[in-house]
């Protein structure tokens, strides 16, 4: 599934990711990305995907500045979500070592330039097994691949 973002709505996600990722880092909250990507563009892309992810699927996006570790980004169908938001067309579902008790899914979105496409998700015991655990060079985290995703129904 995809969506497109139109000019305004990305300059809404990057002011409001920017600000997020000044908030939390001022605050002392720990940058828990997987990757080599700057903390703040990463805060932008997550933005971009929770904000794609709640208009596709009618849902309102979580538009709050207060500083948060863990949490959800929303709620689809009574599941708490959490995004996760990555540039590559390849990407994998990448969640941290830290367990974040408040989520039920794990939602994976590619973000490509305004195009924001939603392959897949899974279940938190689907992602957080040991099994799963893998180290992709920037230390040890929980990893799927695309083909062990389940898909959104149409």
């Amino acid at each position: 599934m995809k969506i497109q973002l139109d000019p305004d709505e990305i300059t809404v996600c990057q002011m409001i990711g920017r600000m997020r990722s000044l908030i939390a880092r001022s605050s002392g909250v720990k940058d828990a990305k997987i990757g080599d990507q700057d903390g703040s563009e990463a805060d932008v892309l997550g933005m971009m995907a929770e904000y794609a992810f709640a208009k596709l699927f009618n849902v309102f996006p979580d538009l709050g500045l207060t500083p948060r570790s863990g949490s959800e980004d929303g709620v689809y169908k009574g599941y708490r979500y959490d995004i996760k938001s990555t540039k590559y067309k390849k990407g994998r579902l990448l969640a941290t070592t830290k367990v974040n008790n408040d989520v039920d899914i794990y939602i994976l979105a590619i973000v490509d330039g305004s195009e924001i496409s939603f392959p897949g998700w899974a279940f938190k015991k689907e992602l957080i097994k040991d099994e799963n655990l893998a180290d992709l060079g920037h230390g040890k985290g929980y990893c799927l691949e695309q083909s062990q995703l389940r898909v959104f129904a149409p």
